[in-house]
């Protein structure tokens, strides 16, 4: 039998028994929405653990996203209607069980620390399929441009766990533009993407479009320069609050311990950068993969560790493989490609070994499990908050 990690230590642990969620504000659009999800999740069987409606809800975006690699191995072939009808259809159901997940735990009885790790973990994994559609519609190669459209939701998301480090409290919205408007703006993309077809698409994309100041470029590279900047605003807000809280309450020294946390996802960011054209052209799709792969990892940590109120690890092993590769890339990009994905699947059971080894710990600890319900936590009185 493989020994697992320990992750949490003992005083983590305990931090996690006392956790208490604290969601952002819903938008006008998560109002409206609200009396629908709460209707379908009383038409759940109350047996049903929430994060089994989780991981229904999720499943199907791992399928879509691998039949947009099948399709578009290097993000150059414009999507077939049926694809972004799927994917269409595989983003509005996990978007509303992922609404309903946290209603049915309330119902049950059964909210717990473990799900919400379980939630916003599969939320961050959601994020490489939620990229995966966009990009698949938008097909626009093997390019930095590309690259960097698809890490920016990652890097995104990452950043508002760190603010729920720093400050207790998620962030989901700011004013009326949230979590579910993105992904309903994603919906209206893959929706159009099929209703079109993929030669209206492709041709759309590539129209000359001539802005002020910006000068001329084709539709495809302003859009993406556009939801680059969107979401670099929040993110910018989302930084900016976080260090001047830092400096608040400890001054200069404040602000670098806070901001100390960025490192992994800046370094990341930054490494991406460094990949040689020729193996951007070579194996793209390895390269994003990985990529959010770390970042997702990035975001599970800052999850965990907020709500065990323990350091996060600024020196990232996994890092270290990431920035031989990109080096190697320029000498052996043939072997590079090889070596790309053998590290994908290192990576990927030892993500698995790594979340495992946590949910053995949260199981002990609190004496509940991911997928049944149970009312031994329940005593503690948590239950009641506010999961979304």
């Amino acid at each position: 039998m493989v020994n697992m990690l320990e992750v949490l230590t003992e005083e983590g642990l305990d931090h996690i028994k006392r956790h208490q969620y604290k969601a952002g504000k819903y938008t006008p659009l998560d109002n409206f929405l609200n009396p629908y999800w709460i209707q379908l999740a009383e038409a759940l069987p109350r047996w049903l653990a929430p994060n089994l409606v989780t991981l229904v809800g999720f499943c199907p975006l791992v399928v879509t996203y691998a039949l947009s690699c099948w399709v578009s191995p290097s993000f150059e072939t414009p999507p077939p209607r049926w694809l972004m009808v799927c994917t269409t259809s595989t983003l509005f159901f996990y978007q509303t069980l992922d609404a309903m997940d946290g209603k049915q735990a309330r119902r049950t009885g059964s909210s717990s620390p473990l799900g919400q790790l379980f939630d916003h973990g599969c939320d961050c994994l959601a994020c490489v399929a939620q990229t995966g559609a966009a990009a698949a519609v938008m097909h626009f190669g093997p390019t930095f441009l590309g690259l960097y459209s698809m890490s920016v939701l990652s890097s995104g998301f990452f950043m508002a766990q760190w603010e729920e480090y720093r400050t207790g409290t998620l962030p989901t919205s700011y004013g009326p533009i949230g979590v579910t408007e993105t992904q309903y703006f994603l919906m209206v993309q893959t929706l159009g993407a099929a209703a079109l077809g993929p030669e209206v698409v492709s041709s759309l994309l590539a129209s000359p479009l001539n802005l002020p100041v910006l000068g001329l470029s084709d539709v495809r590279t302003y859009f993406l320069q556009g939801w680059i900047l969107f979401v670099s605003v929040f993110m910018c807000i989302c930084i900016v609050k976080n260090l001047a809280k830092g400096f608040a309450e400890k001054g200069l020294h404040g602000s670098l311990n806070v901001g100390k946390d960025l490192i992994p996802v800046l370094l990341q960011n930054l490494l991406m950068a460094f990949w040689s054209r020729n193996m951007l052209r070579l194996a793209v799709r390895e390269i994003s993969l990985f990529s959010l792969l770390l970042l997702f990892y990035f975001s599970a940590q800052m999850i965990l560790f907020s709500m065990a109120r323990m350091p996060f690890p600024v020196l990232q092993k996994w890092l270290a493989p990431y920035a031989t590769l990109v080096a190697l890339g320029y000498v052996a990009p043939q072997l590079v490609k090889t070596l790309l994905r053998a590290n994908l699947v290192v990576f990927g059971l030892w993500l698995l070994w790594w979340l495992t080894s946590v949910q053995e710990q949260l199981k002990r600890k609190l004496e509940i499990y991911t997928f049944c319900i149970t009312k031994k936590y329940h005593a503690n009185g948590s239950n009641e908050e506010k999961q979304k």
